[in-house]
């Protein structure tokens, strides 16, 4: 559980399609740290979330997306800090997230850090996010997300928020960027535009 302002959050970036996704995350994490220099960004790059990365992004977004977070680890490597609940993170974030990770961590399938991390964010009770990027869904998906849910972790498909009339693909994911990580108990202040009636 959160108490007080998180200060250490991890991005995990799957092989879901969604790199914008994870870009724009990045980007807010790091437009919060001007003001509160606290804010410690760490990322797992999934062998899979590379891969798709590079299909969907220019290869100067994708050098900014590397080179946004304060600590980077590879996923095989279980001995990083972040693999222990003596330093967890304070709140955790798979943007996308793919079947195999929500999958993976639905079942406790820790092999890989980004699972471990994830499985040590539910052991002691802090934030876990999944934005999950799949669709349509069948019920062996929707079992995973419930095995999730009860376990404490938050699904959240990045669903774009329309009523906000979003002006750009970019601005439309910036808002989701935003929504997810406010599910990490951040404060976005003006970052998160929120429906007024």
């Amino acid at each position: 559980m959160i108490k007080g302002t998180p200060k250490k959050i991890g991005i995990v970036v799957t092989g879901a399609s969604g790199g914008l996704l994870a870009l724009q995350s990045l980007r807010i994490l790091k437009s919060l740290k001007a003001t509160n220099p606290d804010i410690e960004s760490h990322a797992i790059f999934t062998e899979g979330g590379k891969r798709t990365c590079s299909l969907e992004l220019e290869e100067t977004l994708q050098g900014e997306l590397y080179s946004l977070p304060d600590r980077s680890y590879d996923d095989n490597n279980l001995s990083a800090p972040i693999a222990s609940g003596s330093n967890a993170l304070d709140g955790l974030l798979f943007a996308p997230c793919s079947i195999r990770s929500l999958s993976a961590v639905a079942y406790g399938q820790t092999d890989r850090l980004s699972i471990r991390a994830a499985d040590v964010m539910l052991k002691e009770r802090r934030r876990l996010v999944l934005a999950v990027r799949e669709s349509p869904l069948h019920a062996g998906h929707l079992q995973s997300m419930l095995n999730v849910t009860q376990m404490g972790g938050i699904i959240a498909p990045p669903v774009p928020a329309y009523y906000l009339q979003p002006s750009s693909i970019e601005e439309m994911t910036r808002q989701s960027a935003a929504r997810l990580l406010t599910l990490l108990g951040l404060d976005l202040g003006d970052l998160m535009h929120r429906w007024e009636g």
